[in-house]
């Protein structure tokens, strides 16, 4: 999903039919159709209830517009925030290495793919607790959490990220694994003493099972490349539900499913012009596809 099409979705009810928005936009109408169509399969909805007299709101295309209307107009206040502001002071976003690959990345790319530009620099942290502690002291403006946090700081939910299971392609594992499923199987984990590696190791003492250590790495980026290479699996969460794995990995969903609610933390005295809007199209967007 994309801002672009949720600006066509709601230029089509506008206008009264596609190829009217089309014509609004400065598109060609088969563009705008199919990248509608792609929303809808995305979302697995329908959004229009096409006949012969045109275009017709589902219910759920209703919902949704309601929605994307909101995210549109969150997009345009930080556009018109960021082109004000120039190029000055970044905004800091402190957040572990996963989440910032997972979501302030995907997030930061998107807003500037539909023009709105935001300075940023990016601070890795080892956990929540470690996120809150410099958005608190003020080193940075914006704070990602993927765990519950007790502070003072404003708290902003955006939503949920799935935990699943990253496996090489070759490793003969059900289509959907139970926890049980991590016993003596070969993982890549946090180095032993670190906060994440303590995290890991309370969650599998609670479920009674004793995976094998493969590869000890806090380096997240090497996670995936290690197990791309077929030495061991590992515990992956993200935003993206639909992410598609490195060459040579699968990604395998927990049965029940697991997931890790999303937070941002600021300060409420926090100066940064374009946190607020930022913020609030961040939020718009997780319920759009909560």
């Amino acid at each position: 999903m994309n801002i672009q099409q949720l600006r066509y979705v709601v230029a089509t009810v506008d206008h009264g039919s596609m190829t009217a928005a089309a014509a609004a936009v400065f598109v060609a109408q088969p563009a705008l159709s199919r990248a509608v169509r792609q929303l809808e399969r995305e979302l697995g909805i329908t959004i229009f209830e096409r006949s012969g007299r045109g275009v017709a709101l589902s219910p759920e295309g209703a919902e949704l517009v309601r929605r994307a209307r909101g995210v549109l107009t969150s997009i345009d206040a930080l556009q018109s925030v960021a082109s004000a502001t120039g190029s000055g002071a970044p905004l800091v976003i402190a957040a572990s290495p996963t989440l910032q690959a997972a979501l302030a990345v995907p997030i930061l790319a998107a807003l500037r793919g539909h023009g709105v530009a935001v300075p940023s620099r990016l601070v890795g942290c080892a956990s929540s607790a470690e996120v809150v502690d410099l958005v608190a002291a003020g080193t940075a403006d914006l704070g990602i959490c993927d765990s519950a946090v007790e502070s003072d700081l404003v708290q902003v939910s955006i939503g949920r990220a799935e935990v699943r299971l990253f496996s090489p392609a070759a490793l003969a594992l059900p289509d959907r694994v139970r926890v049980s499923d991590l016993a003596g199987l070969p993982l890549v984990l946090p180095t032993a003493g670190s906060r994440r590696r303590a995290a890991l190791d309370a969650f599998f003492d609670r479920c009674g099972v004793a995976p094998e250590v493969a590869v000890e790495t806090d380096e997240r980026n090497v996670w995936l490349a290690a197990v791309a290479a077929g030495l061991a699996s590992c515990i992956w969460h993200s935003a993206e539900a639909a992410r598609v794995p490195a060459p040579g990995v699968v990604a395998r969903s927990f049965d029940p499913p697991i997931h890790r609610d999303l937070t941002t933390v600021h300060r409420a005295d926090d100066p940064s012009p374009v946190l607020a809007p930022l913020l609030e199209a961040v939020r718009q967007m997780g319920a759009l596809v909560g």
